[in-house]
């Protein structure tokens, strides 16, 4: 293609290729961390492809001419949410406007908004450079602990530091009139963002260095440029896979004013669930759904770019997938509710059977030409969508309520956002039963991080929300493999 580098490989015999590319300054993603399993750093060589993380440079490899195929980068990102509550504006400031930043594992969005009226003037997002290290929040912290924290620190600053910029200058809005910057985010982002090891989080028993909340001076965390001068508060979190995008995501919902049950689903590169009473219990779990409902490790997955499949249909008179593309671009790959899409269609005609494997014998069904979804891909999104699901009925059993007892259903997240809610049900994602109870809030970390930007009394409510929370361990729980293996079937 037009936009593809070539690349001499340099005399550094022992080195993984993948590691010489990342210091050269170029850009490769490897969502699954570098373990060879994803195949998205395949470089092509005159001998064919390989893979940039597998391959160590040796005599053969030294001053060769390598191809390396352009990776988008720019997403279609939700960068909105639906704000149920009233606005509330408290902050005493003689400066007009504020930041609210949500740093996900995928994506960074950053929202400029008005902090005496509440009113958006500017939002920006863009994919967060560190998902080269790995599509989740596991492969990155393995990524951080083996040699990369460094990295993730500075390209995490740099992202954001590059978005308020261009959201400044694309407003209008000078560095001097900033005078408060509130931050929410997954618990390892917010370590990677704050200099934090991340050792502990991805080892037994996953601690965190903090969860509380932490406010800074803006140039003593990220510099000079922007020359803002103003507070950063960083929002708390609830546990290792619980963090403050969750906290912030329930005031999204609403947390402070909720009347009976309600459930908070984030479906995200983890799974993250809250349950929410009006009694003041507040459960919460995370399930290692893996990047699967996100098209990682999906063999033609990708984010949500022009060309990234996005809708799918099935025709049974004619056998053929009908699908939509982002921007109607011609097909290059599937996205994530592409992925939901697929599988859902595939139970839906009966082209897999109970167990999930394809009905035909073959090793994968052409969706499009050049582009097929394998009996790999329908295993990945079996793990995601029993460990979604095990994950959600113990913390039901755990509150000891029922589907029929749940006031709201409320789906965070950008995936939540696009996905087809019908096709989700198919496939058993979420009960469908609880269908018609489900809100779609789009991006309620970044909501909450607006919420706590404009309303100085939400610094305490989210402080109080984490003093409740009670997490539901699942990797103990005695009932979890039961009912992982029970939800791996599709019917």
């Amino acid at each position: 293609m037009q936009n593809d580098k070539r690349y001499i490989i340099p005399n550094k015999p022992g080195k993984i290729l993948l590691d010489a590319l990342r210091n050269d300054g170029l850009s490769i993603n490897a969502a699954c961390g570098g373990n060879g399993t994803c195949g998205k750093c395949a470089v092509i060589t005159p001998m064919g492809k390989i893979l940039a993380c597998k391959t160590i440079i040796d005599a053969s490899f030294i001053g060769m001419e390598i191809t390396i195929p352009t990776q988008s980068s720019s997403a279609s990102i939700v960068n909105t949410y639906e704000r149920l509550q009233p606005i509330t504006c408290n902050r005493n400031s003689t400066l007009p406007y504020g930041l609210a930043i949500d740093i996900g594992t995928t994506t960074v969005a950053i929202e400029l908004l008005n902090i005496k009226t509440g009113e958006r003037i500017a939002v920006t997002s863009f994919v967060n450079s560190q998902r080269e290290f790995g599509a989740d929040v596991i492969t990155r912290i393995l990524s951080a602990t083996t040699g990369a924290h460094s990295e993730l620190n500075k390209r995490i600053k740099q992202d954001i530091c590059t978005g308020i910029l261009h959201i400044l200058d694309s407003s209008g809005v000078s560095a001097a009139d900033i005078s408060l910057v509130v931050i929410a985010g997954n618990t390892t982002m917010l370590h990677l963002l704050l200099d934090y090891p991340c050792d502990s989080l991805g080892v037994a028993p996953f601690t965190p260095l903090f969860l509380d909340m932490k406010k800074f001076v803006f140039d003593t965390l990220f510099g000079s440029n922007p020359a803002i001068n103003c507070e950063v508060i960083i929002l708390p979190g609830m546990s290792t896979f619980v963090g403050a995008d969750i906290s912030a995501g329930l005031l999204t919902a609403g947390w402070q004013t909720a009347k009976g049950h309600n459930l908070l689903i984030d479906l995200g590169t983890n799974g993250e669930m809250t349950l929410f009473s009006d009694n003041g219990q507040v459960l919460v779990t995370s399930t290692a759904a893996g990047p699967a409902l996100e098209a990682g490790n999906i063999s033609k997955g990708m984010a949500s770019v022009a060309g990234a499949i996005a809708k799918v249909s099935y025709n049974s008179d004619t056998n053929v997938f009908i699908n939509e593309t982002i921007t109607n671009a011609e097909p290059i790959g599937i996205c994530g509710t592409g992925v939901v899409d697929i599988t859902a269609e595939l139970i839906r005609h009966g082209l897999v059977d109970e167990a999930g494997g394809i009905e035909s014998g073959e090793d994968a069904i052409s969706i499009t030409p050049g582009i097929s979804f394998t009996q790999r891909d329908i295993r990945e999104v079996q793990l995601a969508k029993s460990a979604v699901r095990a994950g959600l009925e113990i913390l039901l059993d755990t509150a000891g309520i029922n589907y029929t007892d749940l006031e709201n259903v409320f789906l965070a997240g950008g995936f939540g956002y696009k996905i087809n809610l019908q096709n989700a049900a198919t496939l058993g994602i979420i009960p469908q039963e609880l269908t018609k109870k489900v809100i779609v809030l789009g991006n309620s970390s970044l909501g909450g991080a607006a919420q706590v930007l404009l309303d100085i009394n939400c610094e305490r409510d989210i402080q109080k929300l984490t003093s409740l929370a009670k997490e539901v361990d699942l990797s103990t729980h005695p009932q979890f493999s039961n009912l992982f293996m029970e939800y791996m079937t599709m019917e």
